[in-house]
C-alpha cells in the first residue's frame, strides 16, 4: 500500500471520528436525565380520606434547574389549591370546626418525556364533598424544557386553520372507544382545549365525568398515535 494510499485511510478514519464525537455530542444536549421524586401526601380521617400523590421533578445537569424549579412550583400550587378546597393542609389535618358527612379526595399522575425537549404531565382527581357522587376529572400540565414555559394545544398541534382543527376532530372519533354505546356524544374540541397530554407514543385527550354522557358512563380518554398526527400533517414536532 503506498503513501497516498494511506493518507486517503488516515483521513478517512478521521473523518468518521469526528462524525461519532458529533454524534455523541448531541446525543448527551438532547438527554434529559430526569430524575422523579413521588410525592405521596395519604390519612384516613374520621370524616374523609385523603391520598394524593405528585412528581417533583429533577435534572441531574445544573443548567435545568431553573425549569424543574418553573415546572415543581405549578404543579405544587396546583396540587395545594386542590388541598385547600378540601380543607385539609399538607400535614392532612382537618381545618373545619363542624362535622362533615364525609370527603374524599385522591390525585394520581401519568408522566412522560417526548422529542427530548417536552414534559407532559396528567393528573387524574377524584373529588367527592358530599351529594350522591363524587367527581373524576383531568388536569394537564405540558412544559417546553428550553422555554421553561407551559404549552398549549396550538404549540404542538397545527391548529389555525379550521380544516386542520376538522381533522383532528375526525380523528378523536376515529379512535373513540363506545363500545357499550353509553356515551352519548361524539367528542369534539377546540383549539384552547386544555386536557391532553402524550404518554407512549401518543396524544392523550381526556374528558371527564358528564363530558360525553351521562355520570355513569365515567371519563373517556382518547389516544391518537403521533404517526397518526404525523400522516395527516398536524403534528409540528
Amino acid at each position: 500500500m503506498n503513501s497516498w494510499d494511506l493518507r486517503k485511510r488516515g483521513n478517512l478514519l478521521f473523518a468518521l471520528l469526528i462524525l461519532i464525537c458529533v454524534i455523541e455530542i448531541h446525543s448527551c444536549r438532547n438527554d434529559l436525565s430526569l430524575i422523579v421524586h413521588e410525592r405521596k401526601i395519604s390519612k384516613r380521617i374520621k370524616d374523609g380520606l385523603f391520598n394524593v400523590k405528585y412528581p417533583e421533578l429533577k435534572y441531574s445537569g445544573n443548567n435545568s434547574q431553573k425549569v424543574c424549579d418553573s415546572i415543581n412550583s405549578n404543579i405544587k400550587s396546583f396540587v395545594n389549591s386542590l388541598m385547600k378546597e378540601m380543607d385539609f393542609n399538607e400535614n392532612c389535618e382537618f381545618k373545619l370546626e363542624r362535622k362533615s358527612c364525609g370527603r374524599e379526595l385522591k390525585i394520581d399522575y401519568n408522566l412522560d418525556v417526548f422529542d427530548k425537549d417536552y414534559i407532559s404531565a396528567r393528573f387524574t382527581i377524584y373529588s367527592y364533598q358530599g351529594g350522591a357522587h363524587g367527581l373524576t376529572y383531568y388536569k394537564c400540565f405540558n412544559f417546553s424544557v428550553q422555554r421553561a414555559e407551559q404549552l398549549k394545544l396550538s404549540d404542538l398541534l397545527y391548529l389555525k386553520q379550521k380544516k386542520e382543527l376538522q381533522v383532528l376532530n375526525k380523528l378523536l372519533v376515529k379512535y373513540f372507544e363506545n363500545p357499550d354505546q353509553c356515551f352519548s356524544e361524539m367528542p369534539s374540541i377546540t383549539p384552547d382545549f386544555e386536557f391532553f397530554s402524550y404518554q407512549n407514543d401518543s396524544f392523550i385527550f381526556s374528558f371527564s365525568d358528564n363530558s360525553l354522557g351521562d355520570y355513569v358512563c365515567g371519563t373517556a380518554e382518547i389516544k391518537i398515535p403521533l404517526w397518526e398526527l404525523k400522516q395527516n400533517g398536524l403534528l409540528r414536532l
